[in-house]
């Protein structure tokens, strides 16, 4: 038995959160932000210092729309052109967090002047905002741009340079200031000193963290983290597909397949495989589960439910190749005879907050694991082997299921709990040994769960039901196309179900990984239930029961088990990986704020202390 807590990978939440503010919303929404956040600047500050409120209107127009705009056209067009993430909209975003400072500069630059009887000091906040910008333009560019260093060089000087040029045509021309020629001087001095201090001071980050992170992943830290942006913001996978592959290693993905069959033809198959869900969204077999569902429905026939197996990030497949391979080899092995014409009635056993359920079909054992109501997380392999181990001194096969239907908070499987669930299991594999079979009957429908997106927790391969009934008892085996289930909705759909005439059954996810990353929460992700009207579900499921119900015909059942060596990620490989870059999150962010600070006062000192 594994010794050691299995569970979520760490660093990827903030990760996430992290990433998705590098999406902005349509070019001419950050456009007219953009326009909106300066022109509101200028018209809330010149007129206090004495400017005219047409010279007011036309100073944020002049001297930062017009410039920045073209600027950063003739950046997206040239000096960047071809960047894969570094598009026109991205950097009138960037120029949005470079310009907002502005909202606070200009009013209190202006008040101040008021008080002082300086009716420039609006112009030295200008100033003083535009160098305070340089660092963060320096270090975007630098760490998300593939393009030559010179090119990222000209790339975050060009607009605030072509700002300044802007600057000393128009303020002269429109007596927007009345100073003498000292005060561009100034200025131009601190736009120059921190561009000097940016340049050099991003240099050294980046190279502090290519040489601490390389060793450690094994790669280029900025590379992996360009080619994620990309896979990120463009749905690219490929680049990061193949960074990731020539990190992973080889594992063994292998699947079980038990088929059912009425007069008609398929019913339906439950598939349990070891690979993992992940990482995250659509990257490697994170959207697995529902891909094999509907290939096997469309070659096979009947409603397909592919639950959670006992696996974790170990085994996440890499690339979109093998993930194809994976499936065709379980399409392949579906098992087209299906000798088994008798079952057994559903059997429980809990050793503490550790459950299990078992059913048999000829000498093939289901079995599901929980830990419901106590949230639960991935659990190890070890588990699957020693159950298996254990009915096949029963005499049986047995194919087991990681529910996944518990949680709330992150979490992980203590190597007690992890006993606990496999003590449950021989428990269920002895009653099953002994228990009584008889011809059974099944059913199955399915409903894609439309009303809900991968935002709520939702995947493609939404609600899929067996209904099997052997002598009087009913049993509903579900399967939901998410990354696990909140805390009490399963609890609360097996109860519904009673009304309906359903003795028994299980709620289990798939942990599809499509959802992960897509929202702002402690998870990164929102489980069945917790984002979602629970009525709707559970109104939904019955409806799909009571069809499967309304379906059931006498059925006969077949096994298979499959194998196939594919490039995995290994959990150790993307821990290292992400708790790196929440690392070195933290680490760079130190070294840009004492950047910014030093820029700041290098900035004051010369507008100030001539």
């Amino acid at each position: 038995m594994a010794q050691e807590a299995t569970g979520g990978v760490g660093g990827t939440v903030g990760a996430f959160n992290f990433i998705r503010r590098v999406g902005f919303p349509s070019t001419p929404e950050v456009l007219s932000v953009f326009l909106t956040l300066t022109v509101l600047a200028s018209i809330l500050a010149l007129p206090v210092a004495g400017v005219g409120l047409q010279a007011a209107l036309l100073f944020p127009l002049t001297v930062v729309v017009i410039p920045t705009v073209v600027g950063e056209a003739l950046n997206s067009a040239t000096l960047l052109h071809g960047d894969k993430v570094l598009n026109f909209r991205r950097l009138i975003g960037l120029e949005i967090l470079s310009w907002f400072l502005l909202m606070a500069a200009l009013p209190l630059g202006a008040i101040a002047g008021t008080v002082v009887s300086n009716t420039t000091l609006w112009a030295d906040g200008f100033f003083t905002v535009l160098a305070f910008s340089l660092p963060i333009r320096f270090l975007t560019i630098a760490s998300i741009s593939s393009t030559p260093p010179w090119k990222k060089f000209l790339a975050s000087a060009l607009p605030p340079v072509l700002s300044i040029i802007c600057f000393s045509i128009i303020w002269p021309a429109a007596d927007l200031a009345n100073a003498a020629s000292a005060l561009f001087i100034r200025g131009t001095a601190a736009i120059v000193a921190g561009i000097v201090l940016s340049a050099g001071g991003v240099s050294r980050i980046i190279r502090d963290v290519e040489r601490s992170g390389t060793p450690e992943v094994r790669d280029s830290p900025l590379i992996l983290f360009r080619v994620f942006l990309q896979h990120w913001l463009r749905s690219d996978a490929e680049p990061l597909e193949n960074r990731l592959g020539t990190l992973g290693t080889q594992g063994m993905i292998e699947g079980s397949i038990l088929g059912f069959s009425g007069t008609k033809g398929a019913v339906g198959s439950i598939v349990v495989s070891n690979f993992h869900p992940g990482p995250y969204r659509d990257l490697g077999s994170a959207g697995l589960p529902s891909r094999l569902k509907a290939s096997l429905e469309r070659s096979k026939g009947g409603v397909v439910q592919v639950p959670h197996g006992i696996s974790n990030h170990q085994l996440n497949i890499v690339s979109q190749k093998d993930v194809q391979r994976v499936i065709e080899k379980i399409v392949a092995e579906y098992p087209v005879e299906t000798p088994v014409h008798d079952s057994s009635a559903m059997v429980r056993s809990s050793v503490d907050e550790a459950k299990a359920s078992g059913q048999v079909f000829g000498n093939i054992a289901f079995l599901t694991l929980t830990l419901a109501p106590t949230e639960m997380e991935d659990l190890p392999s070890e588990v699957a082997h020693d159950i298996e181990e254990e009915a096949q001194k029963r005499g049986l096969s047995a194919i087991v299921a990681d529910a996944h239907n518990s949680l709330s908070n992150q979490t992980s499987i203590t190597p007690e709990q992890a006993r606990k669930l496999v003590e449950a299991s021989v428990k269920v594999l002895d009653q099953l040994a002994l228990a009584r079979r008889s011809p059974f009957r099944a059913g199955s429908a399915a409903d894609p769960l439309e009303e809900f997106r991968l935002e709520d927790g939702i995947g493609p391969g939404g609600l899929s039901s067996l209904v099997v009934k052997s002598g009087d008892q009913i049993v509903a085996y579900l399967t939901i196309d998410g990354n696990n289930m909140l805390t009490g909705v399963r609890e609360a759909l097996l109860k519904d179900l009673e009304t309906i005439g359903v003795s028994d059954g299980e709620v289990m996810t798939t942990d599809t990984h499509l959802v992960t990353g897509l929202v702002r929460s402690t998870l990164g992700y929102y489980p069945v239930g917790a984002h979602l009207d629970i009525g709707l579900l559970t109104r939904k499921v019955r409806e799909t029961v009571q069809q499967a119900m309304a379906t059931m015909e006498d059925a006969t059942a077949g096994f298979s088990k499959s194998s196939i060596e594919v490039r995995v990620l290994g959990s150790e490989t993307f821990q290292t990986i992400t708790s790196f870059v929440a690392r070195i999150a933290r680490r760079i962010g130190r070294q840009f704020y004492r950047l910014e600070a030093l820029t700041l006062l290098v900035t004051l000192l010369i507008l100030f202390f001539p």
